[in-house]
């Protein structure tokens, strides 16, 4: 479909801040008061929507100068994180946010249409580059935040999971990343478990644990970080066949926990026994054969996901 260009509705000079309504936990804003603050001191009026589970309260971006109401028909531009619904999308207004439809997803198909429908100018987050360039290093992104919300959350996820299994463990007493009011809180419930796990231990039958992160980029180092307030020993990838099995370490493997982080060298082989080259590997995918299942997976308690990974590659 061809974008025609239409004038744009709403009132220039008006920015409207949408309440985010993904799921029951998102309690993310694409702008903190302050920086509403810094806006209305330039003369752009701000309106924000209101609502009970954002982390910034109603109150915060009334006193930094914003109108809080749901109707957001007077602002020509408006801002959000995640996709908004397509029935709520208002036409001919410029929109920014997260729209997952840049790599074709084709969930996001749909939302796509209805943005040339509505005459919408999309400005996705993802798209926003130093150079303006595809492709080149993002201007926003989670990057390490994500690792971090993600490694919060799967570790609370485990200490529930454990427990379920009959295993109870400093893990439980981690919350949801989105139960903490900052990310120093967050983080000082990690620590106080990694405590837990240095004077406690885990219970036997998991020692040694083992955590395995795939890539190295930032979502992965953010979700490290977040483990490494635990006790930790870093092992490489090949060395983990050398650590007893699961339920036959030591007293002292249950007082820290096994990180190992892995790349693409680590996971694939050639097909006919050439050396691994990174290059090659991406420009030819299908010459490779996934390993991960025979010298990773095995060794591992818990694998944390941080690489991207499409169905050109195995498995």
């Amino acid at each position: 479909k061809e974008w025609q260009p239409k004038p744009s509705a709403g009132q220039p000079g008006v920015l409207g801040l949408r309440r985010e309504d993904k799921n029951k936990w998102e309690r993310r804003a694409p702008l903190a008061p302050h920086h509403v603050a810094d806006l209305v001191r330039q003369g752009i009026k701000v309106v924000v929507q209101p609502s009970a589970r954002r982390v910034f309260d109603d109150n915060e971006y009334r006193e930094a100068g914003a109108v809080v109401q749901d109707d957001l028909s007077e602002c020509a531009a408006i801002v959000a994180v995640k996709q908004v619904p397509i029935e709520l999308l208002l036409p001919a207004r410029t929109w920014v946010f997260f729209s997952h439809t840049i790599k074709a997803q084709p969930s996001g198909m749909p939302l796509l249409d209805a943005v040339l429908e509505k005459k919408v100018r999309l400005v996705d987050y993802e798209c926003i580059t130093s150079t303006g360039e595809r492709g080149d290093p993002r201007l926003v992104a989670f990057g390490n935040f994500a690792g971090y919300a993600g490694a919060i959350d799967f570790l609370r996820g485990l200490g529930e999971r454990f427990l379920a299994l009959g295993f109870n463990t400093p893990f439980l007493n981690i919350g949801s990343a989105f139960m903490y009011q900052t990310l120093d809180e967050a983080k000082r419930a990690v620590r106080l478990a990694g405590e837990a796990v240095a004077k406690r231990g885990l219970p036997s039958a998991l020692c040694p644990f083992t955590v395995v992160f795939t890539g190295t980029g930032n979502v992965s180092q953010g979700a490290l970080d977040i483990f490494q307030l635990m006790p930790f020993k870093m092992v490489a990838p090949a060395d983990l066949p050398k650590l007893p099995d699961a339920g036959q370490g030591t007293k002292d493997h249950c007082h820290a926990l096994f990180l190992t982080m892995t790349t693409a060298e680590h996971m694939v082989r050639h097909r006919f026994g050439r050396a691994f080259n990174k290059a090659h590997y991406y420009a030819e995918p299908d010459q490779y054969e996934s390993i991960f299942q025979d010298t990773i997976l095995p060794y591992s308690t818990v694998i944390v996901n941080g690489m991207y990974w499409d169905a050109r590659f195995p498995r």
